[in-house]
Formats: structure tokens, sequence, C-alpha cells
């Protein structure tokens, strides 16, 4: 038996990038006497040229570090970003009741205050900012690959519990799911395996760190929608930026980035079959001109019976973001995805009877009254199963999977110059699964299994 370990207990730091970490928050000090006057601002309207208040603006910077800063306007329309790093950056703007607007490209000179008003629209054809096609924000337009932004506003009018089920729109995406909530998942990219489409949680790479194919399918169903700002998705080969998992596709994860005056909500809901879910964020700015941005969400969801009263799962996830924006130039950020789950398994179907060597086989069940008798403990052989071509999953009380996962980075940016920035990323990813089948029936009384593969990685 494999030694157990506490599992938070094996994210655990090295030494050398602790060292290297504390050397990069100090070093902006260097930098501390740029100016401080960089700025973008403006006024976010309607058609009518009225102030929108309330929208949401994001700003992206051009350069590979991905840096995203988000702030609301205010009761005029109004918002501001202070002490930006020059460049060149992407601004767009969404509020409810409107389009997003048009993604705008902007340059921003060393000590410039820019004005941009944003206009939105009542309806029309938006562009939006993507990162997952070249690992830099892109507005739709540039991008040569096929890419679907899914919105956090989209998901919240669909009422979407989790990630998967938020996907099934997707033009190009086949999501399978072999069960009720907390099931396995498969996600297909143009016909190509599962294993073909690469799951990345804000650009950095997901994976059950166990699987020999090294891909994230054993956990796609415990990614609950908690703190989500939005999911892009690539279809086509993304090898090149993301390994060779993505040679389907690649499915990115984006937390929202929070800023702006302090805001938050409360959703509780339930349902039949014993279905409730809880989910509490909460999202704001602190510091002059926002130095701090952070967003964090707590998600559970409960399921008491399930479709055949025998599939209760259970899941609490958390996920937030926090960013310090240190100087002008330099930010430093820290982000984490946790999920702990658990979740009723069935057995698998069985096949009954003698099958015809060739041609096309008929799937017909046993009858309801004969798999109730083979999950209460009826010997196999004994069934009824006259006509019938197979048993379907029968309930087991006793087959369980336990499941956690924890994915945490941490990200310091620099643009010392206009021409040149770099990036450093510190990412912890530890998952495991827990699977237990006893003696209850069905099946051979004396067949238990334990099995409980687990493991981390650290880059």
């Amino acid at each position: 038996m494999m030694r157990r370990e506490g599992f938070f207990r094996k994210i655990r730091l090295a030494s050398a990038p602790l060292l290297l970490l504390l050397l990069l928050c100090a070093a902006p000090a260097v930098w501390a006497q740029q100016p401080q006057s960089t700025s973008v601002g403006g006024r976010v309207t309607d058609p009518r040229g009225a102030g929108v208040p309330g929208a949401s603006v994001t700003l992206y910077a051009r350069e590979r570090n991905q840096v995203r800063l988000s702030t609301t306007s205010d009761d005029s329309g109004a918002y501001r970003f202070e002490r930006l790093a020059p460049g060149a950056y992407l601004v767009e703007a969404e509020a409810r009741g409107f389009a997003r607007a048009s993604a705008r490209e902007l340059k921003v000179a060393r000590g410039e205050s820019l004005a941009l008003d944003l206009r939105l629209e009542v309806s029309g054809v938006s562009t939006e900012v993507v990162v997952i096609a070249s690992d830099a924000p892109q507005t739709v337009d540039e991008v040569s690959k096929a890419t679907t932004v899914v919105g956090r506003r989209e998901i919240e009018e669909r009422d979407e519990s989790s990630i998967a089920e938020a996907l099934r729109t997707v033009p190009g995406l086949r999501v399978q799911q072999l069960g009720g909530p907390g099931s396995f998942v498969t996600i297909r990219t143009r016909g190509l395996r599962s294993q073909d489409t690469a799951i990345l949680i804000d650009g950095v790479r997901f994976r059950d760190v166990t699987a020999v194919r090294g891909d994230a399918s054993g956990f796609i169903g415990d990614l609950v929608v908690t703190d989500t700002g939005r999911v892009e998705v690539l279809r086509g080969s993304g090898s090149s930026l993301y390994g060779t998992n993505a040679i389907g596709g690649v499915v990115n994860v984006v937390t929202d980035e929070g800023g702006g005056p302090f805001r938050g909500n409360l959703l509780v809901e339930g349902g039949g079959l014993g279905f409730a879910r809880a989910r509490a964020q909460f999202a704001g700015g602190a510091g002059e001109a926002d130095r701090v941005i952070y967003s964090a969400g707590v998600s559970h969801l409960n399921v008491a019976r399930g479709v055949d009263g025998d599939d209760a799962t259970r899941n609490t996830t958390a996920q937030g973001r926090v960013l310090f924006r240190l100087t002008p130039t330099a930010t430093l950020s820290a982000r984490l995805y946790a999920s702990d789950s658990f979740v009723q398994l069935n057995e698998n179907p069985l096949v009954t009877g003698t099958l015809p060597a060739t041609g096309i086989i008929d799937a017909r069940s046993v009858s309801d009254s004969e798999l109730r008798r083979f999950e209460a403990g009826a010997s196999f052989n004994g069934l009824d199963s006259s006509g019938a071509t197979f048993l379907p999953a029968p309930n087991d009380a006793d087959n369980t999977r336990a499941a956690r996962f924890f994915s945490g980075a941490f990200t310091f940016a620099q643009r010392p110059s206009e021409n040149f920035g770099y990036a450093l990323t510190y990412h912890g990813l530890s998952t495991r699964n827990a699977f237990r089948d006893g003696p209850a029936a069905p099946g051979d009384p004396f067949d238990f299994i334990f099995f409980e593969p687990s493991g981390s990685t650290r880059n």
C-alpha cells in the first residue's frame, strides 16, 4: 500500500525557487523612480452618449507576460487605469444589457495620460480578446485558428454548474459524461482522442499527475464554475505552445480578473434528485489606483440521490486570484484552483446470453426487476436474461471515488523598457484519486479494491 501523506503537505516550495522569488520581489525598487503618471481613462457610454455605470472594463498588455487589469465604471460611466507601464494594450468593455464593446488597441507612451471612450451597442457583432491562440492577448480577427470564448455572462445566464456543461455548445467539441454530476467526462476536439485536448488554468497546464497519457480526463468532471471569468477554446493544433497533448485543441479556464470597487454575490439553489448548490464570490481592488486587485469564490455542490437513487456526489471548490502592482512596470500575482470531491460509482455494464458471431447486435437490456435482483446480491448466472443482450450498469453501494486536486501559481512580470519584458512563473500541481470497492453486492463478495494514485509536480 502506498504511503499516505497529508494532501496539502505535498505542495512544498523548493528552497531555490523561493529564494529566486524573494529576490524578484525586491527587484522593482531599482526602477521605483519611473514616472507614475502613465494612465488610460475615459467613459463607457450607450448609443445615446449617456454614461453606463457598473460596466466592466479590462485592459490587456500586448506583451507575452499576459498582464491584465480590470475595473468597473462609476455612476457617470467613467473608468481609469493608472500607474501603467508604457506599451501597447487592448481594452474592452461589457455591461449587462449591452453587447460587448469591440476590443480597441492603443499605445501609451511613458508619462502619457490617454483618454479613450468606449461605446456599448445594444446589439451587434463584438470583437473579443483571447490569449489562448498565441500565448499573448489578441483580438479574434487577428487569430488564424478557430477560437470560441464562453464568457462569464453567458455561463451565468445558462446557470451552468460545471466547466464541461459550459462547453457543450462550442462547435467542434464533443463533451461526453458517463453518468450524473461528478462522473467521468471526456472532451474530444474535431473527432480526435480525449487526451489530445489540453486543459489549462490561466494559461498553465492542468493534468492528472499520475495519468499514463498525461491528460486531465480524470479530473474534468471536478472542474466546477466557481470564480471563472471566461473559458477560451482553441480548435486545432496548439502543440507548438502547449505540448503534444494539444494536437486537437486547448481549453483555457481563466479566473476572474477582479479590480474596481468591492462587490460580491451569493447563489443558493436546489432541485430534484436531492440536488443543492451554493456559491459565494467577491472581487475588487485596494489601494491607490487599485494597487492590489483580487477575486475569489467558493462553491459547494451536493447531490443526495442522483438519477437512480444511489448516485450521490459532493464537490467543494475554491478558486481565486490576486495581483499586486508593485510599480508601473512590475506585477506579482498568485492564483489557485482547488477541489475536494466524492462520488458513488456504478459497476460496468455486463454482456448477457450468447451473442452472434456476425451481424449487428441489438442492445436489449434485462428487465428492471432482474437488475434490482442482481443489485440485491443474486447470482449473475441465475438472472432471467432471455432476449436480453446486456445488463445495465448496476448500483454498488460501496463503490466510490474520492478525489482532490490543487493547482497554484506565482507569476512575477516586469517590463524594464518599452522593448523588453519578461515573466517568471512557479507552478505547483497535486492530484489524488482514491477508488474503493468493498464486499457489498453486486459482484464477487471477496472482490476488494483499494487504489489510490496520487502525485505532485512543481515547475
